[in-house]
């Protein structure tokens, strides 16, 4: 292999100028690397980084990963939307690709709902591969979407995902057989990628994002939790300007972690430390 993903992570910046080829590669050394993981994952770690939503911002990117090798941290967990909107959209995606290739015990990537066909048509991936490569290499990129996680479970209780539970969804252990697919239209994996939190409402409502998308109240949450021993759960999805949000009583943590957006925001990232988990702020 003549690609180099070392390379790419010691000097991101390359991750945007990687010829047509050396993507290739790179699609298909990290997809064998990704095949063996399930849908679903469980992992063990006791010093973790939080990435949330980063949309082709590598520098916010490049921020949160130098803040996980500036300290012993055990995982890096991204909760997706690496890609749409963002002017570096190609190399923020081609970045953490590499990340996972040289440490695939140690970075997880999951999959945000622009990580599909559905949001890249509308939102600029498709565009953005277009201007740099043949439009043929998108479909390279498609294929890995389909092979990103939905969900990781951290500590038999921290659930990380993008976007937020679903109605079907009663046990954790149903995220294990989600199909990976590259047009998601299983009705759970689909809002798992796309729902959200809100605050005073009770059970699932129609969500205005769009068809098969739903908010969701802390009643249903904490059912959820509890009965599948989840005591927190770390999301992404929406952009405040303050960069996070926490929700029913500290229960839920929404993290965006893009500071070049199109709304001006603080962008944050969050920590597992001496069992606690908190917020800290994406400085560069």
């Amino acid at each position: 292999m003549t690609f180099r993903s070392s390379e790419v992570v010691e000097n991101p910046w390359l991750a945007s100028r990687l010829r047509e080829g050396e993507v290739k590669e790179l699609i298909h050394e990290a997809s064998k690397a990704m095949e063996g993981e399930a849908p679903y994952l469980e992992a063990e770690g006791e010093r973790v980084i939080f990435v949330g939503d980063t949309h082709g911002d590598l520098p916010s990117t490049i921020a949160a990963v130098k803040k996980f090798f500036s300290s012993k941290y055990d995982l890096l967990v991204f909760l997706g939307d690496y890609v749409d909107r963002g002017s570096e959209q190609v190399g923020n995606m081609n970045y953490v690709l590499s990340l996972k290739l040289e440490y695939p015990d140690r970075v997880i990537l999951l999959r945000g709902n622009h990580e599909t066909p559905l949001a890249n048509q509308y939102y600029g991936f498709i565009e953005a591969v277009s201007r740099k490569y043949s439009p043929s290499l998108y479909e390279a990129y498609v294929s890995i979407f389909s092979l990103l996680p939905y969900a990781c479970l951290l500590n038999e209780e921290i659930l990380c995902l993008h976007g937020g539970i679903a109605k079907e969804l009663e046990r954790l252990s149903q995220l294990r057989i989600l199909p990976r697919e590259e047009d998601v239209s299983d009705p759970v994996a689909f809002q798992v990628l796309w729902n959200d939190p809100q605050e005073g409402i009770r059970g699932f409502s129609p969500s205005p994002r769009g068809p098969g998308i739903y908010v969701f109240g802390e009643d249903v949450f904490t059912d959820f939790a509890d009965r599948n021993g989840v005591e927190v759960m770390v999301r992404a999805h929406e952009a405040f300007p303050q960069g996070f949000k926490w929700y029913f009583k500290s229960r839920v943590l929404s993290l965006f972690s893009a500071a070049n957006y199109t709304i001006p925001v603080n962008a944050k990232i969050g920590e597992l430390a001496d069992g606690e988990l908190r917020v800290i702020s994406l400085l560069y």
